[in-house]
């Protein structure tokens, strides 16, 4: 004879199904990203950096497998795509990862990246003028006056 289940067992086996039921969907959501073709890196002008000292072949151990990473450099953005297996770096500018988007599959409308660079785009315009107003700052301490060149001295 069946007992009758009491109502907290009926919560917790509502709970649980629906626990299961958001697992599978997330699960089915998820695609994974096939990892960048070397030959595709080349032909879209990103260029190979071998890691020659030990410092280098540590941090190279130390990147994401598989990933395109962005870094910034002296003020200047680059991709990098390890290969550790082959003690190289496939480094590319904006340019260049653009070029890489627009080769692979469905990666030119890449909603992401074209939101990276316009927020790119504004950086480096606030960024120039940043350095514009630091160097001017630097050059004149006085630079708050208006210029004295019109006060009739010779």
């Amino acid at each position: 004879m069946k007992r009758p289940s009491s109502p907290a067992q009926g919560g917790i086996r509502g709970m649980l199904c629906a626990a299961l039921a958001l697992l599978a969907i997330g699960c089915a959501g998820t695609t994974t990203q096939p990892w960048p073709d070397e030959a595709q890196l080349l032909a879209a002008g990103f260029k190979v950096v071998v890691a020659k000292t030990s410092q280098q072949q540590e941090h190279l151990q130390s990147l994401t497998p598989g990933k395109i990473t962005e870094w910034q450099r002296n003020g200047v953005h680059y991709f990098v795509y390890p290969d550790a297996a082959k003690k190289q770096i496939y480094v590319g500018t904006p340019k260049e990862y653009d070029a890489y988007l627009r080769l692979v599959p469905g990666g030119g409308a890449a909603p992401l990246a074209q939101q990276q660079a316009k927020d790119l785009a504004s950086y480096n315009k606030q960024d120039a003028a940043m350095q514009m107003y630091t160097h001017r700052d630097l050059a004149d301490p006085y630079y708050f006056w208006d210029s004295f060149d019109g006060l009739g001295w010779r």
